[in-house]
């Protein structure tokens, strides 16, 4: 929606002089330009391809500052991926064709771990796997908030994406961002910025307007490192487990949830809620249900799951048996159980925290004809359909039951079945991801899928609704002119970015 106020970038040629000043700073192993490589870096889950010009591999911030400057100086487009694991989302591909992709992998270092704040310092290239083995041999009593997908995937990125974890809030747990801007320069923000050393990664920052945010889901700057506070282990701990079955029966339990997140009994951040097919994804592929059971379990069938923290055993177990009353109390089946006190996992719950696992992976392939293991998923390289539409909802029960019903009539002629869960942010706000799964070896699949994403935004809007994260490349909104914010924005990038290199696009910017 937004036109490019700024310089063109252009598709760059072999003989551009950018790539021979590229090929001295970097190496040339670090700058591809193989052909099938290229391809396979240009495939996404939805829509067509995006051809790449070249792969660039910095191995620090300067180098990125390097390449960027250069960039600039030969209007090249950039588009950065720090592990290219958000599947979904936009995967590994630029969003302008012939963009040079600069991939952060390298980037993998682990610094200024602080084992009493529970502070530490990463690169765009670290995973969360990388992170969690540092924690584990360090024997942290800190962890990071798992993530529903890939292990390998980044943990700055998606922090800065406002990606969901369970037990903390990823994003608002960043702050001392070294950001280097497409013209070269270097913006360090939070204490960092004021010289005061001993707060770094302690609290968001210093007076005056906290520019982060600037820099989650845009294309304003490319973050090279970040501080990120973790989360305390908890000492003792229960999960919960609940099921109803029926729409009409989901803003009872909606409700009682969100009583329980006021009175302080639950956390935020702690609990979410699925459909039944989210669930049957995590099985198997769509290929081994019947049509009816997927119907129900579209809309009839809800499940929940959660963790309860508390200061002794005695008053987790009183906590959890509180929880699982009040949710029975509002029709639902349910149950607990404690999985550590006193420090201690019990038997069979270790790792229950901390420990990403691939295992939400399997829900990418609903489409396909078979699951592969884990270690040979590629949704990119096997032609997955899939795309991602996350929105926030207030936490209403009736609101969600409503879109919930008119979701699953919109997908159905496409043949897209309703794939959602919600994660209980605050006892204010509920965010959800709904999961567009598709066979794209189908005549004009993603065309359809893309026609299908446009009527689901369309319909929340009406509903008062707008998505709290983007996949790159799609738009944020129906509505056909840009807001002032937008403008700003724009304003903002031109400053940075005089020739709008820089991932040109994303989120509706530039």
């Amino acid at each position: 929606r937004n036109g490019n106020r700024q310089g063109m970038s252009k598709i760059s040629s072999p003989d551009s002089p950018a790539f021979e000043i590229w090929n001295a700073l970097l190496g040339s192993e670090n700058v591809i330009r193989d052909p099938a490589r290229l391809a396979s870096w240009g495939r996404r889950t939805f829509g067509q391809d995006i051809p790449v010009s070249a792969i660039l591999r910095p191995g620090c911030g300067q180098d990125v500052v390097s390449v960027l400057r250069t960039a600039t100086d030969n209007s090249v487009a950039v588009h950065p991926v720090s592990r290219g694991a958000n599947w979904g989302m936009g995967s590994r591909a630029p969003l302008e064709a012939g963009a040079v992709i600069l991939d952060l992998s390298r980037m993998n270092r682990i610094s200024g771990y602080d084992p009493e704040q529970g502070v530490i310092r990463v690169e765009p290239g670290v995973t969360f796997q990388a992170l969690a083995d540092y924690l584990t041999r360090e024997q942290s009593q800190f962890f990071v908030p798992e993530i529903g997908g890939s292990p390998e995937a980044s943990v700055l990125a998606n922090a800065l994406d406002r990606g969901d974890g369970a037990m903390g809030d990823r994003w608002s747990s960043l702050s001392d961002l070294q950001v280097v801007l497409p013209d070269g320069r270097i913006i360090d923000t939070g204490f960092s910025a004021a010289g005061a050393h001993r707060l770094s990664g302690l609290h968001p920052g210093a007076t005056g307007p906290l520019i982060d945010g600037l820099f989650s889901q845009s294309n304003l700057g490319v973050v090279v490192g970040a501080s990120i506070r973790l989360e305390p282990m908890p000492d003792n701990l229960a999960v919960f487990n609940a099921r109803i079955d029926g729409l009409d029966k989901l803003p009872g339990m909606v409700s009682a949830l969100r009583r329980m997140q006021i009175a302080g009994a639950v956390r935020d951040r702690s609990v979410t809620l699925w459909n039944g097919v989210k669930f049957l994804a995590r099985e198997n592929a769509r290929i081994a249900y019947d049509d009816a059971e997927v119907r129900r379990a579209e809309t009839e069938t809800w499940l929940m799951s959660g963790y309860l923290q508390a200061e002794t055993d005695a008053i987790l177990t009183a906590r959890a048996e509180g929880v699982v009353q009040g949710l029975m109390t509002a029709g639902a089946e349910a149950s607990g159980t404690i999985a550590r006190t006193d420090g201690v996992w019990q038997p069979g719950c270790e790792g229950l925290l901390g420990t990403p696992s691939p295992r939400n992976l399997r829900t990418v392939y609903w489409s396909s004809q078979d699951i592969p293991d884990f270690d040979d998923m590629d949704p990119d390289q096997d032609g997955c359909g899939l795309l991602w539409l996350c929105l926030a909802f207030p936490f209403d029960g009736d609101v969600v039951a409503a879109f919930v019903k008119q979701a699953a009539q919109l997908l159905r002629p496409h043949r897209i079945d309703l794939n959602i869960g919600l994660e209980a942010a605050s006892f204010r706000c509920l965010l959800s991801y709904i999961s567009m799964s598709y066979r794209r070896d189908e005549p004009d699949a993603d065309e359809m899928a893309l026609h299908c994403y446009r009527e689901l935004l369309a319909e929340a809007e009406a509903f008062g609704l707008a998505p709290y994260r983007l996949a790159n490349g799609l738009p944020k909104t129906t509505a056909p002119a840009p807001t002032a914010s937008d403008t700003y924005l724009s304003g903002i990038r031109a400053i940075g970015d005089p020739n709008g290199i820089l991932s040109k696009g994303r989120a509706d910017i530039g």
